[in-house]
C-alpha cells in the first residue's frame, strides 16, 4: 500500500519523525527486521495510534532502513462482560480489514483471583508480561532482532500520573511521568508529548472508529477523578498546561541525568561521620540499591534516613527498620562495627 504526498497530514507527519528516531536512537544501520507490537484497546487513543501507524509505515515518506513488522495485542480484563467482549471483536475486525495479525489475551480465572484490591497495577503487570512473552516467540519465528511494545499514551495521560505521584507523595523521579522510552528501551510511546485534544481532532477528521469504556466515567479509580475533576481547573488556568507539565518533566530528567553521573562510592564504616555526607550522596546510595524506590525516596525520607542513622550508631540495637512510603523499608544492620544499609521490596498494599 503506497500514499501519495498529500496523504499525509501533520499528525501523520509528526508520528512519521518519531519512528525515525528509532534508526536514529539506536543506531540501527544494517537492515534488520524489527517488530511493533501495539498495543490496542479499541478505544480512541490507541485506534488514532494504530490507524496512523498502519498508513505511515506504507508510505513512501517512511525512509527507514529497516523492515518494521506491525502486530497488535488485545487485553480482554474481562472485567466489563459483553462490552469486553465487542471491544475485542471490535479490534479483531479493524485488523482483519487492514491485515494486521492480532492477538488476544484473556484473564484466567487463576489470574482473576489475583486481582484483589488493586485491579490496575495487577492488570498492569500482567498486560506486561503477556506483551513482552509474545514479542520474544514473535522476534524467533519473524527473526526480528529488535521489538518494541507501542502504547498511546499521551500528554494528558502524563499529566494525570505526575499528579498521582504527588498526591500519594514522591520524589523528584516522580515529576518525570510517562517517558517516551522506558529504562529498558522497549516500551514506546510516540505520543507522549501529543495533547489529548490533538488526537480528538485527528480521530474526528479522519473519522476514526473507537469504543467507549464505561467504565472511564466512574470515579473509583483515581485516575478517572483527577481527570473529570482537577484537570478542567488546571485548563481553565492554562489551556496549554500539558507542555508545562511535559516542559517540567523534561527539565527534572535532565537534572536528574546530570546528578546520576556523579557516582557515590563511600563506605558506611565505624568511623562514618553524618557531616561529610550529603542528601543527594545518600538518595543516590539508596536508588542504586532498589531503582524502584525512587519514586518515594523524598528529600524529608532521606533526612529523616540520616537521622536515624546517626541515633542508631550511638545505640547498642543490632538492626534498625526505617519505614518509608507504600510499605518500604530501609533497615540498619551493624555488621563488623560496620554499619549496613539494605532496602526490603515492599510490602503487597492491603
Amino acid at each position: 500500500m503506497t500514499f501519495s504526498v498529500k496523504s499525509l497530514n501533520s499528525f501523520e507527519y509528526h508520528l512519521l519523525e518519531k519512528m525515525h528516531i528509532i534508526d536514529k536512537r539506536f543506531g540501527l544501520n544494517e537492515k534488520i527486521n524489527i517488530l511493533l507490537n501495539v498495543q490496542v484497546s479499541g478505544g480512541m487513543d490507541s485506534m488514532c495510534l494504530l490507524s496512523a501507524l498502519n498508513k505511515i509505515i506504507y508510505s513512501k515518506h517512511f525512509k527507514n532502513k529497516n523492515n518494521f513488522i506491525i502486530i497488535v495485542q488485545h487485553f480482554n480484563h474481562q472485567m466489563r462482560g459483553v462490552e469486553s467482549d465487542l471491544d475485542s471483536q471490535f479490534v479483531v475486525n479493524f485488523c482483519i480489514k487492514n491485515g494486521i495479525a492480532v492477538y488476544i489475551e484473556k484473564f484466567n480465572n487463576d489470574e482473576k483471583n489475583l486481582v484483589g484490591k488493586n485491579f490496575q497495577q495487577t492488570a498492569r503487570n500482567w498486560r506486561k508480561s503477556k506483551a513482552i512473552k509474545l514479542c520474544i516467540e514473535l522476534s524467533k519465528q519473524l527473526k526480528c532482532e529488535k521489538y518494541f511494545i507501542l502504547t498511546a499514551h499521551h500528554a494528558r495521560d502524563h499529566v494525570e500520573t505526575i499528579l498521582q505521584h504527588v498526591i500519594r507523595g514522591c520524589s523528584l523521579e516522580g515529576l518525570i511521568g510517562i517517558n517516551e522510552f522506558d529504562e529498558n528501551d522497549v516500551y514506546f510511546r510516540p505520543f507522549s508529548e501529543i495533547s489529548f485534544s490533538l488526537l480528538q481532532k485527528y480521530c474526528n477528521e479522519q473519522k476514526i472508529e473507537y469504543r467507549l469504556d464505561s467504565s472511564n466515567e466512574s470515579d473509583k479509580y483515581a485516575r478517572n477523578y483527577i481527570r473529570h475533576n482537577i484537570l478542567p481547573h488546571l485548563s481553565h488556568l492554562n489551556l496549554s498546561y500539558e507542555k508545562a507539565f511535559v516542559s517540567l518533566s523534561q527539565d527534572v530528567a535532565c537534572l536528574l541525568t546530570k546528578f546520576k553521573d556523579k557516582k557515590f562510592n563511600y563506605s558506611l564504616d565505624s568511623n562514618w561521620n553524618i557531616e561529610s555526607f550529603s542528601v543527594n550522596e545518600i538518595y543516590s546510595y539508596l536508588i542504586e540499591k532498589n531503582k524502584e524506590l525512587k519514586r518515594v525516596l523524598t528529600r524529608n525520607a532521606v533526612l529523616n534516613i540520616l537521622h536515624e542513622i546517626q541515633i542508631f550508631k550511638k545505640s547498642n540495637f543490632l538492626q534498625k527498620d526505617i519505614n518509608l512510603a507504600q510499605g518500604w523499608i530501609v533497615q540498619l544492620n551493624k555488621v563488623n562495627n560496620n554499619i549496613d544499609i539494605e532496602v526490603i521490596q515492599k510490602k503487597f498494599m492491603k
